[in-house]
């Protein structure tokens, strides 16, 4: 088992090593050991779930396993987080497979290493199918905090607001659309768009590809331009190209060079 004071020790500061604007092709646990104390805006992780989907989830021999590994970055994303920073944390509930993010979310609690703040749920438009019960359709995001003073700016929908009532103000409402909830059904998954189907050069599809528009929503909501923002599993780019897009300052890491090489190269060179 991994103890708190063995996982602070494994890296403290040497933020002079670090790149911005970077990809590292290494772990973000080998990254992290270079990032500076309480000096990232947020960071965006979406890890492997454990058993759910790509052969990358499917490299431990328990749940208990993979939960142990997660703890090593999670304490890691607390240590070089701000205290007005954020981590989002993407996931699944992990039906038959352990529940290793609800696991996750009850430890971080229990030990004080980060307030779930929100518990947001992605409706799919495609589920998995079961041979008895309801399809799974839903993917998990954890919006994590170190304090109450965390960075937030207001998150909308695209869909218009039709109220005419006064707002808690008690004032005439100024927003011309609908406040995002912690439900969202406005965003595809990023395989219903043949934008977001990215390919490794032997034709085969990168299988866990982010909506771009959820990782906006979660830029624009939780910082601002030039904000740093570290970027633990690169995957297949969406989190690099956002903050490119958006003007913010990013470091990232993917132990994957083909994922490099083949999908987010590509991507942000365009």
């Amino acid at each position: 088992m991994i103890d708190h004071e063995t996982i602070l020790s494994l890296g403290r500061l040497g933020g002079n090593l670090i790149k911005v604007d970077n990809i590292y092709n290494e772990s973000c646990i080998d990254t992290f050991k270079n990032i500076e104390s309480n000096s990232l805006d947020l960071i965006i992780a979406d890890p492997p779930y454990f058993e759910i989907c790509g052969d990358f989830d499917f490299i431990w021999k328990s749940v208990e396993e993979y939960i142990e590994w997660c703890k090593v970055w999670l304490f890691e994303s607390k240590r070089t987080l701000k205290d007005s920073g954020s981590l989002f944390l993407w996931g699944a509930i992990g039906f038959n497979k352990g529940y290793a993010l609800p696991r996750l979310a009850y430890w971080m609690e229990k030990n004080d290493i980060f307030k779930i703040n929100n518990w947001i749920t992605q409706r799919n438009t495609r589920g998995r199918g079961i041979k008895k019960g309801f399809m799974q359709a839903r993917e998990e995001l954890l919006f994590c905090v170190k304090s109450d003073n965390f960075v937030w700016n207001v998150a909308y929908t695209e869909d218009k607001s039709n109220r005419k009532d006064l707002g808690a103000n008690g004032k005439p409402r100024t927003n011309e659309f609908k406040r995002c909830s912690d439900v969202w059904i406005d965003i595809a998954e990023a395989s219903q768009s043949s934008n977001e189907r990215f390919h490794y050069s032997d034709g085969s599809s990168f299988p866990t590809v982010k909506p771009y528009k959820a990782t906006k929503r979660i830029i624009e909501c939780a910082s601002n331009k030039n904000s740093l923002i570290y970027i633990s599993f690169a995957g297949s780019g969406t989190e690099i190209k956002a903050c490119i897009d958006m003007n913010r300052q990013w470091i990232a890491s993917e132990i994957n060079k083909k994922f490099i090489n083949e999908i987010i190269l590509k991507r942000i060179s365009q």
